[in-house]
């Protein structure tokens, strides 16, 4: 199994001059957890990602909701691409302490992102995690 076959939908983006404001709405209206922020200058690939983190935390730090993304929105990005295994996905989550990746294409165009929620929602791979996991336990004699 390749980390493509894990993505659900077509990433949702949003352009670096939209608002918190904007974003929220967004998040809200598409029911996900992060945003994708490309532009047309950058060719279809990632430039930065609005997490429901980023926009709490610029919230509580004072920052108006009418500031464009390009002010808080995460630039330094974790990838992964469509065609790794899930395994290296969930380390690179567990890694960096997030719940989102961003997945690329071969050329490093957006392809998808994953969410942490995408590998619950895999009954085969949750039960090639548990024999991976069983096989590293030392048997008792």
């Amino acid at each position: 199994m390749r980390v493509e076959a894990l993505v659900r939908r077509q990433p949702i983006t949003i352009g670096p001059s939209a608002t918190l404001q904007q974003a929220a709405r967004v998040l809200v209206q598409e029911q996900i957890g992060i945003l994708v922020v490309t532009s047309p200058r950058t060719g279809g690939r990632a430039e930065a990602v609005l997490s429901e983190r980023d926009l709490v935390r610029a919230v509580a730090t004072g920052t108006k909701l009418t500031s464009r993304l390009g002010s808080v929105a995460t630039k330094k990005l974790v990838r992964v691409k469509r065609s790794e295994r899930p395994s290296k996905a969930v380390k690179l989550m567990m890694e960096n302490g997030i719940r989102h990746l961003v997945v690329d294409n071969d050329d490093g165009t957006l392809f998808g992102v994953l969410s942490i929620r995408d590998f619950f929602r895999e009954k085969r791979l949750l039960e090639s995690f548990a024999k991976e996991d069983a096989s590293d336990v030392p048997e008792m004699n």
